[in-house]
């Protein structure tokens, strides 16, 4: 079954902060999600969906993205 887009992006997020890693440069994310095939639209809903369930933080400044 195919993951909807935030589902997959959430994945690399994760995968990306490693084993035990709390967070991940946003603009180092953005960077392999775009090479991933994602919009910018389908990140920033993605982001804001997880927020909104307080699984992760993006920082004021949009910079690190920080899981909860």
């Amino acid at each position: 079954r195919c993951p909807r887009p935030s589902e997959a992006i959430f994945g690399i997020l994760r995968d990306l902060g490693g084993p035990g890693g709390r967070s991940v440069p946003l603009p180092h994310a953005l960077e392999v999600l775009g090479a991933r095939g994602f919009t910018p639209a389908q990140v920033s809903a993605a982001l804001a969906e997880y927020e909104g369930l307080n699984v992760l933080q993006v920082n004021p400044a949009r910079t690190r993205v920080t899981f909860v």
